[in-house]
C-alpha cells in the first residue's frame, strides 16, 4: 500500500472527515477487509448508486480482529449481510406494527367492558402515574415544570398541516383515552401497559406477556422504522440474562440449554425472540400469522442464498442454526396445520434442501 496515501486517509479518519468512494475502498483493504466476493470495481458502483458505507461496513463488528485488523472478511459478505438485514427490518416492522395495533384494540376493548370507568378517569391516573415514577427516577425533578403526559402527547399533534389535527382541536382539554391511545408513540403505550398492569386495572392479566417483554422490543422497533443496522454485535454474548418466556420459547424451539445460555444473552437475538412471541401471544387471526410465518420463512431462505460466503463464519453460522430454530417456533401448530399453496411443507424442504448445502461447506 501507499504509505502517504494510508496515512493521509487515516489522518481523515482520526478527524472524522469525509472519506471519497476509493478512499473508502482503500481504507477497508487497509483494514483487512477483502475484495474477493465483490471486486473493487463492483464495491464502488455498489456505494456509488446503492448504498453508503455505513450501512456496508457496520456488519463488520460481526467478526474478530487480529492486531486492529480482519482476517477473514470479505466486502461481498458485508454487502450480503446488509441485504438480509435489509429485509428482517421489513418483516420485523411488520410483526411489530400487529402488535402494536392489537394491543391498542386489547386496552380500548378492556377498557370500554369495565363498568367502573369512563374512559377520562384512567387518563387522569395514567397522568399521576408518570409523574410519580419520573420523580421516583429523578428525586431532584422540579415539579413545577412536569408536564403531563396528557399535554404531550395531544401538543405533538396540533401542527394545523398535521395528520391529526381534528383530533387534537376537538379533545385537546379533555381527550379520551381512546383518543390518547390513538396518538400515543410505542414508549408512551409501554408506559401505559406498564401502569395498566401495576395499578392492577381490570382484566390486567391479559398484558401479562406485554408487560413482561414490551420493554426489550423498542429499540428493535426503532432501528426497523428508522433504516438502522440490526444484525451487528450479534456475535456479544453475556449483555444479560434472559428471562423465563425467552428461556421456555428457546427450549420449545429445541434450543440445546448451552446455547440457549450463551446465544439468547445477546440483545439483538434475545428481541427478536421477544417480538415472535409477543406476536405469537396477541395475533389471534390465522391468515395473518400464516403470512407472516410465510415471510419468515422466506427470509430463512433468503439467509443462505450466498451461504458460500460463510464457509469459515462458524459463530455466524450458529446464529443463523438458533435464528432458524426460533422462526420454525413461531407459529407452528397452526402453520403445520394449513394446506395451501405456500405450505409449510414446502417451505421446509426448501430450507432443508439450502441448510443441506451450508452444511456440506462447512
Amino acid at each position: 500500500m501507499n504509505k502517504d496515501r494510508i496515512t493521509d486517509i487515516l489522518q481523515k479518519v482520526e478527524k472524522y472527515s469525509k472519506l471519497t468512494v476509493d478512499e473508502q475502498i482503500y481504507y477497508m483493504k487497509y483494514k483487512g477487509i477483502s475484495f474477493n466476493h465483490i471486486n473493487e470495481y463492483d464495491a464502488k458502483r455498489l456505494l456509488t448508486n446503492n448504498t453508503y458505507y455505513y450501512k456496508v461496513t457496520a456488519f463488520r463488528k460481526n467478526f474478530p480482529k487480529e492486531d486492529k485488523k480482519y482476517t477473514d472478511v470479505d466486502f461481498g459478505t458485508l454487502n450480503d449481510l446488509a441485504t438480509i438485514d435489509m429485509y428482517l427490518r421489513y418483516i420485523s416492522i411488520k410483526l411489530l406494527l400487529d402488535i402494536e395495533h392489537t394491543l391498542k384494540s386489547e386496552l380500548i376493548h378492556t377498557i370500554t367492558t369495565d363498568r367502573t370507568e369512563d374512559g377520562y378517569s384512567i387518563v387522569k391516573e395514567f397522568d399521576e402515574y408518570s409523574k410519580n415514577m419520573l420523580v421516583k427516577s429523578n428525586p431532584r425533578f422540579n415539579l413545577t415544570a412536569y408536564r403531563s403526559i396528557t399535554k404531550t402527547v395531544m401538543n405533538r399533534n396540533r401542527d394545523p398541516d398535521g395528520y391529526h389535527r381534528d383530533m387534537y382541536i376537538k379533545r385537546k382539554n379533555n381527550p379520551p383515552i381512546w383518543v390518547l391511545l390513538e396518538l400515543m408513540s410505542f414508549g408512551e403505550l409501554i408506559r401505559f401497559i406498564e401502569f395498566y398492569y401495576e395499578e392492577n386495572k381490570f382484566n390486567k392479566s391479559i398484558f401479562d406477556c406485554a408487560y413482561d417483554l414490551l420493554k426489550y422490543i423498542k429499540n428493535f422497533r426503532d432501528a426497523s422504522a428508522h433504516s438502522r443496522p440490526l444484525i451487528l454485535n450479534i456475535t456479544n454474548f453475556n449483555e444479560f440474562s434472559p428471562g423465563q418466556r425467552v428461556t421456555t420459547f428457546a427450549t420449545d424451539a429445541k434450543v440445546k440449554k448451552s446455547d440457549r445460555k450463551r446465544y439468547f444473552s445477546n440483545k439483538k437475538i434475545h428481541d427478536f425472540t421477544c417480538i415472535l412471541i409477543l406476536h405469537d401471544y396477541y395475533i389471534k387471526t390465522k391468515a395473518m400469522k400464516i403470512d407472516r410465518k410465510n415471510e419468515l420463512m422466506k427470509l430463512k431462505e433468503r439467509c443462505l442464498k450466498r451461504h458460500e460466503y460463510y464457509r469459515n463464519q462458524y459463530e455466524l453460522k450458529n446464529i443463523y442454526k438458533i435464528f432458524s430454530k426460533i422462526i420454525d417456533n413461531y407459529n407452528s401448530e397452526w402453520y403445520t396445520k394449513y394446506d395451501g399453496k405456500n405450505s409449510s411443507t414446502v417451505w421446509h424442504l426448501k430450507a432443508i434442501n439450502a441448510f443441506r448445502m451450508i452444511i456440506y461447506y462447512t
